[in-house]
């Protein structure tokens, strides 16, 4: 007698691909100011458009809420779902902040402090907090690939 069993889609491929784009996110934070005095020319990149984080974060929210609710409706951790409510709203806290801070120096026609700090300075604080957003949601995606891959989600 053959059993048939009904497979399930697997989603894990929606967690890699949020995780990469959670990583992008952070690399970029972290080390677009270096890359920018190293080599100028990327400053005139798409990296460096002050929508950049607005348009990651149109890929992020989608790709981490349809992965991580296909997760959690299986395996139904709470901490999963925390991390990832968290890095969601830090990641656009910070992206909204950042924009008014935009707006609010273009209106006074004036260059933004942190968009022409000199080498010598720290890298930004909204880099900090971005990274850090990075970082609840690559531990909310790990956590869901494993507890997926232990519960067959």
């Amino acid at each position: 007698m053959k059993t048939t069993t009904t497979q399930q889609p697997n989603h894990s491929w929606l967690d890699k691909l949020a995780v990469s784009m959670a990583a992008i996110c952070a690399v970029h934070c972290l080390l677009m100011p270096i890359l920018i005095v190293a080599l100028p020319i990327i400053a005139t990149s798409l990296f460096v458009h002050e929508d950049f984080h607005i348009w990651m974060l149109l890929f992020v929210l989608p790709s981490t809420g349809i992965s991580i609710f296909m997760g959690c409706r299986k395996h139904k951790d709470k901490w999963t779902a925390a991390l990832s409510i968290i890095g969601l709203l830090v990641l656009t806290a910070v992206t909204v902040a950042e924009q008014q801070h935009h707006k609010a120096i273009s209106a006074h026609n004036h260059a933004c402090e942190q968009c022409t700090r000199s080498t010598h300075d720290s890298i930004p604080a909204y880099a900090w907090i971005n990274a850090l957003g990075g970082v609840f949601l690559v531990a909310a995606h790990g956590r869901n690939f494993r507890l997926c891959r232990k519960g067959h989600c």
